[in-house]
């Protein structure tokens, strides 16, 4: 999945309606909060095959930042 692909798929699992780019602060969002976060870890599991910590996903600023520690994870 590719960042682009990824940012579309979190649009819709959030249901944002502002577009989400890879230099978008994930913590910014009208939809941000920590049931957000909890799908969004789950949303990677799910799609990526990856387990964050999720110590570390309270780090994370953007959504590079999310695909990037995603990447590490994986």
């Amino acid at each position: 999945m590719t960042r682009e692909e990824f940012c579309a798929v979190l649009k819709d699992e959030l249901a944002e309606k502002t577009d989400i780019t890879p230099e978008t602060n994930f913590k910014n969002l009208d939809s941000y909060g920590s049931l957000s976060s909890v799908l969004v870890l789950q949303l990677i599991e799910d799609r990526l095959g990856v387990q964050l910590n999720p110590r570390n996903f309270r780090k994370i600023q953007t959504v590079n930042d999310i695909f990037d520690e995603a990447a590490q994870a994986g």
